[in-house]
């Protein structure tokens, strides 16, 4: 499982940046998330390099260099993913249509909270609460997205 910038930071706000250990057992990050995440004086920062050090986020490098025409991250990462021929957690728009484009398999943040609920990490109403917490942290979720994401949750 490879993941991009935002999920790591917005799990890790959250408190939830240990979900991902729990359903994926490590993650791999490229050196440039690895960049990006890791900012001076920030409680999500200090999070994410703590797991680097205790070896469950691991950081490598693409082979391939290719300019995707995307941030340096989310480039990284696809071209990551696409060599490992792995799953990706990405939520940003344009990596997530370059990464289907590529055929690679892609998740989202709140995917990640639907598999912890599938796996009993997580209840129902936690999960509401975590919707509307990422929401409140500037994720952008569309009225109809959310009001489907709900339903989704009332079905389980």
């Amino acid at each position: 499982m490879i993941s991009n910038t935002s999920p790591l930071i917005l799990l890790s706000k959250l408190g939830k940046l240990a979900i991902l250990k729990d359903l994926f057992n490590n993650i791999t990050i490229s050196k440039e998330v690895q960049e990006e995440v890791i900012t001076p004086n920030r409680a999500d920062a200090q999070t994410i390099q703590e797991a680097i050090n205790q070896n469950w986020i691991k950081v490598k490098e693409s082979k391939t260099k290719k300019d995707l025409g995307l941030g340096k991250g989310e480039n990284s990462v696809i071209l990551l993913a696409h060599e490992k021929k792995d799953t990706l957690i990405i939520d940003d728009a344009a990596g997530v249509k370059m990464a289907r484009s590529l055929g690679i398999p892609i998740l989202r943040t709140t995917s990640v909270f639907f598999l912890a609920l599938k796996k009993n990490l997580i209840n129902k109403e936690q999960t509401i609460k975590l919707l509307n917490k990422l929401i409140e942290e500037g994720y952008y979720i569309a009225p109809k997205h959310y009001t489907r994401l709900l339903d989704k949750l009332r079905e389980k």
